[in-house]
């Protein structure tokens, strides 16, 4: 079969079976990971575990190298197509770009997977683990505002932001990104953990959407929904990994933006609509009137707020920016005149 014929649709359906096989492959890992001595079990939740007791150079040297190297090369496909293609380009089979980057995103997986397996350190050893979470964060703020023109902002109601401002997002989110996707990718060691494992499958999903630029099927809205939303049984999942009661923060935060944003940019009928918010509600009031505290309520608005706010704080930025711009290019050319 040549990979030219293959659509971006079928690329979807078998990007899906491979990052399953990889879980799968990744749990087939396990045993031989035990040999590592990782860090004790910290108390502190915000501490990555899943990193050796001591680091090593040939561990450090192969993540790095590995993740600065499938970066740059992604960033050249995204530079060739973005100076090849434009909007009227869009097609839906694959090009020699959504191939070569296809294969680039798989030759790395298949390393960070060996690189794992003899030396498991990840780049996580020299990082914090707040800026993996950062940018995935970040990821999802600027995919809110770069779909606010398609679905709105806040109950399908859009937000009048400048035309140049989404213009920006969708013209330079693909670098941005596959910056947030790869170097998570690379933070964190291939281990057969529930929270590792949605991970991987996310990111891997992530990278088959950036490698099908220029293609409808990087348009579909329930393809772009699943890449948003798995974010909640990851996060979620997460948390209770780390044995931290604070799972309910990352559930109710994720499914309150899902019921903000993202659930009408479905086509979703009233109905279904209304059953989703019934739904929530129910949930809310047993978790906080039967297994919690009702002034922890709180916690279902501390994501929602803060992923929206961050997305103002962006778009003042710019604006910002653009009033600097534009004060100090009429000061040039009075001074010129």
């Amino acid at each position: 079969m040549r990979l030219s014929r293959l659509t971006g649709a079928q690329i979807v359906n078998w990007s899906l079976i491979f990052s399953l096989l990889l879980c799968a492959a990744i749990v087939a890992m396990g045993g031989v990971l035990s040999q590592f001595e990782i860090i004790p079990l910290p108390e502190d939740p915000l501490v990555y575990e899943w990193k050796l007791a001591e680091q090593t150079a040939w561990g450090q040297l192969t993540a790095w190298l590995g993740f600065a190297l499938h970066q740059l090369l992604i960033w050249g496909t995204i530079y060739y197509a973005q100076s090849r293609y434009s909007k009227r380009d869009y097609g839906s089979k694959l090009r020699p770009v959504n191939i070569g980057a296809l294969a680039i995103n798989l030759v790395f997986v298949i390393l960070h997977y060996l690189q794992t397996m003899f030396f498991y350190d990840a780049i996580a050893q020299d990082l914090p683990s707040w800026t993996a979470q950062f940018a995935v964060a970040l990821m999802l703020i600027v995919i809110l505002g770069m779909e606010n023109q398609r679905r709105g902002l806040f109950f399908g109601k859009k937000v009048g932001f400048r035309k140049a401002f989404t213009d920006g997002l969708r013209k330079y989110h693909g670098y941005f990104f596959s910056f947030a996707v790869i170097y998570t990718f690379w933070f964190h060691p291939m281990v057969p953990t529930w929270g590792h494992l949605i991970g991987f499958i996310h990111v891997v999903l992530v990278m088959a959407q950036g490698s099908l630029m220029f293609l409808r099927v990087h348009l579909n809205k329930r393809w772009m929904f699943l890449l948003e939303i798995l974010v909640l049984p990851h996060a979620f999942q997460v948390a209770l990994n780390q044995g931290s009661d604070i799972w309910p923060m990352f559930f109710f935060g994720f499914a309150a933006i899902f019921l903000v944003t993202q659930m009408h940019g479905l086509g979703l009928k009233p109905w279904a609509r209304q059953l989703f918010y019934g739904s929530f509600l129910l949930l809310v009031l047993y978790v906080y009137l039967v297994m919690r505290e009702p002034y922890q309520v709180n916690e279902v608005l501390r994501i929602p707020l803060i992923e929206y706010l961050a997305l103002f704080v962006m778009y003042w930025i710019y604006l910002a920016g653009a009033w600097l711009f534009s004060r100090l290019s009429r000061h040039t050319v009075s001074r010129e005149s």
